[in-house]
């Protein structure tokens, strides 16, 4: 009975004309937990794009029951190449039959379905009815448990992975970088485990292409690290760096200027910070952009090599000085940059020499090969009296080499010495010879 009274309410908002379309603001900021964030939910970008749209709806009405959207609008919004009813009609569909959410707490686990019903309308509409148990993760936020990025950031970029990885990084720009194991970065990224096994693969398709859309589209780019177990990379250090020419497009919303006041905040509370301006006695302003555009490793890589400088007396009395340059050109990682440099030259030209070795090797090889193969088929074409005839030939030519005569006379025309006469009587040996050579040596990877 209680399923057939919920049935005939939404029926009612169906079939009602009192419904609030969720219009396009400026300043449209997506904002969740970040146990939301990191629950692997939509694979497809239309999909993921779509579900920020119904969170930024849900943060400004979180009393609504259905959210509902223009469809026209809402795909010119999300930058979808569909631009039909049909279309989103079949994501909408996707997104109803995605399984149930299972989202990590401290205490346990919630499951749950997203989107109980989904509503379309002929008049170009369609509604999100959402379950409640989903939006304390979007409107019950505080301590600085979440994430929140303009939906401008990810409007325009095309790849999901592009998608998930800058709300990955999003959610540690503060700490300006994000260690991820390959198979943590699969499972957020919904990969499959038989797609891009190779790592070469990944990398080309998901990590570098999300870093070329996350640096021309976004507030953020990237750099990264890869981080290996012997030979097999395990893990990817992501470097996170603020994009000032795409930084400086966005809207600035109150939320986003109390967000960057706490950053601030944050920032002092550091104890890099603290240990900057009360032991170094560098000022509060340039402590705060060292540590807001450096990581803690590097700043205290160089501390330790100020300190060693400083005890050997390489450094001045402007003790302060010597360590902000030193942070800023990275002084302790000079030496090992330069040493790490040597040992790949060294390392290039082993690796030439040993292939140039190998080369020579196969065209010795090759070259045996075919003169071997031609002087047999030269001499099965001749008859009986035209291989004597040029035996006779060539001991006339060697006649006053006593080693060669003998040699030939004992294994005739099979002789060493036999067989470099027989390849001036083949026709464009050398060439014909260079020819094989050479595509061997390309079959073989050379």
């Amino acid at each position: 009975m209680t399923k057939i009274i919920i049935f005939l309410k939404y029926l009612k908002i169906f079939f009602s004309g009192n419904m609030k379309i969720n219009k396009k603001t400026e300043n449209q900021l997506v904002r969740q937990s970040n146990k939301l964030l990191e629950a692997p939910l939509f694979k497809s970008t239309v999909q993921i794009k779509l579900f920020c749209k119904i969170i930024i709806s849900i943060s400004e009405s979180p009393d609504e029951d259905v959210y509902w959207f223009s469809i026209k609008q809402l795909l010119d919004e999300i930058n979808s190449n569909e631009k039909n009813y049909k279309a989103l009609k079949e994501i909408a569909e996707s997104m109803k039959k995605t399984e149930d959410i299972n989202i990590l707490l401290d205490d346990g686990e919630v499951l749950a379905t997203l989107f109980p019903n989904i509503f379309i309308k002929k008049a170009g509409l369609i509604g999100f009815q959402v379950n409640n148990l989903l939006k304390p993760f979007i409107i019950e936020l505080s301590n600085g448990n979440y994430t929140q990025f303009y939906f401008k950031n990810i409007a325009r970029l095309k790849s999901s992975y592009s998608i998930r990885i800058y709300e990955l990084l999003k959610q540690y720009e503060k700490i300006k970088s994000r260690k991820i194991s390959l198979n943590e970065l699969r499972y957020f990224l919904m990969i499959e485990s038989d797609k891009y096994h190779q790592y070469g693969h990944f990398k080309s398709k998901v990590i570098l292409v999300a870093q070329k859309e996350i640096e021309e589209k976004t507030d953020i780019y990237f750099e990264f690290e890869e981080i290996k177990q012997g030979k097999k990379v395990e893990k990817i250090n992501f470097l996170i760096f603020k994009n000032n020419k795409n930084y400086e497009n966005l809207p600035i919303s109150e939320d986003i200027k109390k967000l960057d006041a706490d950053k601030k905040s944050d920032l002092e509370g550091l104890a890099i910070f603290k240990t900057l301006v009360d032991e170094y006695k560098i000022s509060k302003k340039i402590a705060l952009k060292i540590v807001e555009t450096v990581s803690e490793e590097k700043i205290i890589r160089n501390i330790e090599y100020t300190k060693q400088e400083y005890k050997s007396g390489n450094v001045s009395k402007n003790l302060t000085g010597y360590l902000v340059d030193a942070i800023k050109n990275d002084y302790a990682n000079t030496v090992s940059l330069f040493e790490i440099d040597n040992k790949k030259k060294e390392d290039q030209v082993i690796k030439e020499r040993k292939l140039e070795e190998r080369r020579e090797e196969l065209r010795s090889k090759f070259s045996l090969e075919f003169g071997r193969s031609e002087k047999e088929k030269f001499l099965n074409s001749l008859s009986d009296a035209e291989k004597e005839e040029l035996k006779n030939q060539i001991l006339e030519e060697v006649q006053l080499d006593s080693m060669s005569v003998s040699l030939l006379k004992k294994k005739g025309l099979s002789s060493p010495i036999a067989g470099m006469w027989i390849i001036k009587k083949i026709p464009q040996f050398e060439l014909r010879r260079d020819q094989y050579i050479k595509q061997k040596l390309t079959e073989a990877g050379f």
